[in-house]
């Protein structure tokens, strides 16, 4: 099976670039300090194995929630803690999930991130 990738080149790809080029313009502005900044920085990162080890089993939309809550975590690391208090991640998030459920292949890969995900959790 091969290594599913996105073309930096797609509509996609760039529309979400500026999207998250303006979010995280924001997020660095209400950032704290560089210090504390990367303090919430890697506690948003070593929290979300935890958050993942409290999907519930039973979930129908366990996988989902991992790779959001992964998405999450990568766009904290990458554009700072502040990010996740911005009242528009959510609404970016949804569309970044609902546009690689678009793509089979994308969704494919996704689908296996969401196992992968939950195969490290806790429990």
């Amino acid at each position: 099976m091969g290594v599913t990738t996105i073309d930096p080149r797609s509509p996609l790809a760039a529309a979400l670039q500026a999207q998250l080029a303006r979010v995280g313009g924001r997020a660095r502005a209400q950032a704290p300090a560089k210090a504390a900044g990367a303090s919430q920085t890697a506690r948003a990162g070593s929290s979300m194995a935890a958050r993942v080890g409290a999907i519930g089993p039973h979930d129908p939309d366990r996988r989902r929630k991992a790779v959001r809550i992964y998405l999450e975590s990568e766009l904290a690391r990458e554009f700072g803690a502040g990010l996740l208090i911005d009242p528009s991640l959510a609404q970016l998030l949804d569309a970044v999930q609902q546009h690689m459920q678009e793509d089979s292949e994308t969704a494919a890969a996704v689908e296996a991130l969401g196992e992968l995900l939950l195969a490290g959790r806790a429990g």
